[in-house]
């Protein structure tokens, strides 16, 4: 369980944050869906359990989904931010 943490809350939204980042900013808003995309399909391929009882699916899709889209967002809008304050440094003039 503690890799299925380490790899949904951290990993998966990291990565696809700093990929859309490098890769085309104005794409970065697919950051957070295709890191809830992963992060279900891998969450779903490791515990099949999940979906078998009521209790578990709306755990799951009520907290745990719920806390990984909190987490891809913030992190897209840190990036955001920091992609703004990098383009503006980068357009002053001396």
């Amino acid at each position: 369980m503690n890799w299925w943490n380490i790899s949904v809350f951290y990993i998966i939204p990291i990565v696809s944050v700093v990929f859309f980042f490098f890769w085309k900013r104005k794409y970065l808003w697919m950051a957070p869906l295709i890191s809830t995309a992963i992060s279900v399909v891998i969450s779903l391929l490791a515990m099949p359990s999940i979906l078998s009882d009521a209790e578990h699916r709306n755990m799951f899709f009520g907290i745990s989904v719920m806390l990984h889209i909190l987490i891809a967002v913030g992190l897209t809008a840190l990036a955001y931010a920091a992609a703004y304050f990098w383009d503006r440094k980068g357009k002053k003039k001396f």
